[in-house]
């Protein structure tokens, strides 16, 4: 194999490579789009107000949700802006999908802010809202952590 053969051929492995940085970072960033989508448009969150008229727990568990998915296409667009930043970007991905989940079910507290979801298990955000949004979190999960994976195995940390 000559010298010239075998810089085409580190030069077909890089663009390899690049292509499923790049093909990951699009996923991450469609399924943010849809997560964000998802508590209002998609599969939106019940509409019942508390006695006192102020919004159930599950409507601000929604507004979370929708502001953690655009924080995962505004990563996965930083990820494909910068290469050197794409494993930061598939972290934060994976711990936006985390904070996603963990705090509605009250896994995580936040002081001052009544997330939840509602107690009637035929109302629409158990019901809807909860699976469809759980589904799109682990599969960003598995993106973000695929992404890092392979930004380690490849060289491209």
């Amino acid at each position: 194999m000559s010298k010239d053969e075998k810089k085409e051929d580190e030069e077909i492995v890089r663009l390899g490579r690049a292509e499923v940085r790049r093909g990951l970072q699009l996923a991450e960033a469609v399924l943010g789009l849809a997560l964000a989508l998802t508590p209002f448009c998609l599969f939106p969150v019940c509409a019942q107000t508390r006695p006192d008229g102020t919004p159930m727990g599950c409507w601000y568990s929604g507004v979370l949700i929708t502001v953690l998915g655009a924080a995962v296409v505004l990563l996965a667009a930083l990820g494909l802006w910068r290469r050197r930043l794409s494993s930061l970007a598939h972290a934060g991905a994976v711990g936006a999908a985390l904070m996603g989940w963990m705090i509605p079910n009250g896994i995580l507290r936040v002081e001052g802010w009544p997330f939840g979801l509602c107690a009637d298990a035929g109302h629409a955000c158990r019901a809807v809202t909860e699976p469809a949004a759980g589904a799109l979190m682990a599969g960003i999960a598995a993106v973000g952590l695929l992404g890092l994976a392979w930004g380690f195995v490849s060289g491209g940390r």
